[in-house]
């Protein structure tokens, strides 16, 4: 929707995918800490957060946090 931020959209695709996704995607209310947001390739937490407001044509990933080596 025109002017959704970034969390917004998230949360309506975690609504639309039922309670599974949901249950991956929100953890009380927020973004699951174990999950990178990306808005048009770049990481949200370097260009403001999730509050960062949504263009038309802008692409909103969400990937799963991965560490090891």
């Amino acid at each position: 929707p025109e002017g959704a931020t970034v969390f917004q959209v998230i949360q309506i695709v975690a609504e639309i995918g039922g309670v599974k996704l949901k249950d991956l995607i929100m953890k009380n209310d927020r973004i699951n800490g174990n999950l990178i947001v990306l808005l048009n390739k770049k990481d949200v937490s370097t260009i403001g957060g999730v509050e960062v407001v949504v263009s038309e044509n802008d692409e909103v990933a969400i990937l799963p946090h991965v560490q090891g080596g």
